[in-house]
């Protein structure tokens, strides 16, 4: 049986640069321990380029914030402005876990996981608002933070 745990709330944002500035200082305040660290990247997926920040919390849920040029990103953006864009749950093995969820019935964007070309291990599928009452839920490869950057989490071999 996987092991899986809830991991970040992701906002979709206009000005990543600007967005993680307003909440590094929010943070400062509201919760110094998270404000500590923040891990840069981004990667194309789909062939559309992304850049995301996540402030890391070492002891809870973290916070992730992240540009697109995705159209239909871009699209949400011009229709409902900034927002939440999904929570995600984190597997060590989402293949296992992917299957469970079918099994189980709940629907998924994609059965194949996908993910951004530069770190390969690193996947991801979705399960649509519809199912999560309003809410994209994405459910993807455990990962850790070394050096302030992404790398490999304790999870099984894809």
């Amino acid at each position: 049986m996987p092991h899986v745990k809830f991991d970040h709330v992701s906002f979709l944002v206009k000005n990543l640069d600007e967005a993680v500035a307003d909440y590094q200082q929010m943070l400062q305040v509201l919760d110094p321990e998270q404000a500590k660290q923040v891990v840069w990247d981004e990667g194309v997926e789909g062939g559309y380029k992304m850049r995301w920040a996540t402030f890391v919390n070492p002891s809870g849920c973290a916070l992730q914030f992240f540009e697109s040029e995705n159209p239909y990103d871009v699209k949400l953006l011009e229709k409902y402005g900034e927002r939440v864009h999904h929570i995600a749950f984190t597997s060590d093995d989402i293949k296992q876990t992917v299957e469970d969820l079918d099994k189980a019935g709940v629907p998924l964007t994609s059965k194949e996981v996908s993910g951004p070309g530069h770190l390969p291990w690193l996947k991801w599928t979705f399960v649509p608002p519809k199912k999560a009452h309003g809410v994209l839920i994405e459910v993807a490869t455990r990962y850790q933070v070394t050096d302030g950057k992404w790398t490999r989490g304790y999870e099984k071999e894809l």
